[in-house]
């Protein structure tokens, strides 16, 4: 398998991981915004799913500010695991990388720049931004008394840490 390649189904594999934590819940609990937090897990969802549409609906112009933030997403279970049913299609169908650039505001007083980079590049940030929202909502619905799977949210490098000090300990 080509690396572009393993990085997608990568992606595809903690999308899935998501969309098996969304079957559990129902409406309230995804819609539902917890004390003293900013955002409902909708909103989190929502969010992984438009960064994903940045890169995977575009040709050459990555721009991840110039994002829908579509409601529809964000207050209903069904409408993003279509979406991320149909991320996951786009994932598994890539077969080469490419250049891409990407629109970068670090700084809203000044105007955008350009940086270049490749698809690969942008699909390993989008797994590591992915999984960093995965723990934000980890955080949401054990506050709220779900109980969750501990790998939910981790990274793959804290996973194989994790695993090389349990096998030392044995």
């Amino acid at each position: 398998m080509d690396s572009i390649q393993q990085i997608s189904e990568d992606n595809v594999q903690v999308l899935n991981q998501l969309l098996t934590f969304l079957t559990s819940l129902d409406s309230i609990q995804y819609q539902n915004v917890p004390t003293n937090h900013g955002s409902s897990m909708g909103a989190h969802v929502r969010h992984i799913i438009e960064h994903y549409q940045s890169v995977l609906t575009t040709n050459s112009l990555i721009d991840y500010d110039d994002r829908k933030r579509d409601q529809t997403v964000q207050s209903s279970r069904s409408a993003a695991t279509d979406q991320i049913k149909s991320v996951i299609q786009i994932l598994r169908s890539i077969q080469s990388d490419k250049s891409v650039v990407v629109l970068c505001t670090t700084n809203p007083a000044i105007s955008p720049s350009e940086v270049n980079s490749s698809l690969a590049r942008e699909l390993i940030f989008l797994y590591s931004h992915t999984t960093h929202h995965m723990a934000i909502i980890k955080l949401l619905s054990t506050s709220i008394g779900l109980s969750i799977d501990d790998s939910f949210g981790k990274a793959a490098s804290t996973r194989v840490f994790e695993s090389n000090v349990q096998s030392k300990l044995a």
